[in-house]
């Protein structure tokens, strides 16, 4: 049977006249005692204040419990009462109270730490997207690196050229991108390897298909051409073939890399399309003739 439990935020808050405070921690109200959670870098508290005794907070967040049964054994029975009497605890300040059930300990603790990484805990740093890396998707960069196509480092797809690693959601990341007049989404499967690679090569065309699919719903269907580069065996490429259908049924255009009709013609009608880094011109140096007033 559930049980309900209230809890409330503990909040640092060195200084009311500034008005700032730091969550740092969680008050979890049972019957009989009180949980306390705090945050686990609590260094964090000294964003507020220099002068902050990082070890006397965290002897402060200790001592709750303590005060909490001073509190219970004075008539304090409700969490509302018990929680007025540590309030007036500086520099602690508490949120409003809160309420969650829990059918066992095991759902208690998934609850507590769900408020805990949602109050209190610091949000993670945001990922940057990871790039594929292939040996089929290091020769595309080259060649269009070669024709100076490739967007450099810090360049966007406002650069009208070819950019790697286009993140187009949480986990899906386009290998190759170019915009100009249309976005131009490339996505490479790389099944060189023997027939025992077929379930990961399967996988693969099935991310690139639906990495092709999220492009055309965030540019547009009308806006987007969707290319898949595949380069297989001759084994790999037969039992590969109903995937590699489903894909270009879905609206991708098919290229063999290991045909050199279609890699010309992919490279081309990218290479055409984009913009090139123009070529650094090479400064002449001059010498001073023996003798002259340069010298």
């Amino acid at each position: 049977m559930d049980r309900f439990y209230k809890f409330a935020i503990i909040r640092l808050a060195p200084d009311k006249v500034r008005g700032e405070c730091l969550n740092i921690g969680a008050a979890i109200f049972g019957e009989s005692e009180i949980d306390i959670r705090h945050q686990r870098r609590a260094e964090r508290a000294k964003a507020l204040s220099q002068a902050l005794d990082i070890d006397a907070v965290t002897d402060l967040l200790d001592n709750l419990k303590r005060l909490d049964e001073e509190s219970r054994q004075h008539g304090a029975v409700s969490a509302e009462q018990r929680l007025e009497h540590l309030s007036r605890i500086a520099p602690l300040a508490f949120s409003n109270i809160g309420t969650f059930r829990a059918a066992d300990l095991s759902a208690y603790e998934e609850r507590v730490a769900s408020i805990m990484q949602r109050y209190v805990e610091p949000e993670p740093a945001l990922s940057r997207p990871r790039q594929k890396k292939s040996k089929l998707l290091s020769q595309i960069r080259a060649l269009f690196k070669k024709h100076r196509v490739l967007a450099e480092k810090d360049e966007t797809l406002d650069s009208h050229r070819i950019v790697s690693g286009v993140k187009l959601d949480e986990g899906l990341v386009a290998d190759l991108v170019l915009r100009n007049g249309a976005y131009h989404v490339v996505e490479t499967v790389d099944a060189s390897g023997n027939e025992h690679a077929l379930l990961k090569t399967v996988s693969e065309i099935a991310v690139a298909a639906l990495v092709l699919e999220r492009a055309r719903m965030r540019f547009g269907n009308e806006s987007t051409k969707a290319r898949l580069v595949y380069s297989a065996s001759s084994a790999l490429e037969a039992v590969a073939r109903p995937s590699l259908e489903a894909a270009a049924h879905q609206g991708a255009e098919l290229v063999n890399w290991a045909s050199e009709q279609d890699r010309m013609r992919f490279v081309h009608a990218l290479s055409i399309l984009a913009v090139p880094i123009e070529k650094k011109r090479k400064r002449k140096v001059f010498s001073a003739p023996s003798g002259s007033f340069f010298q």
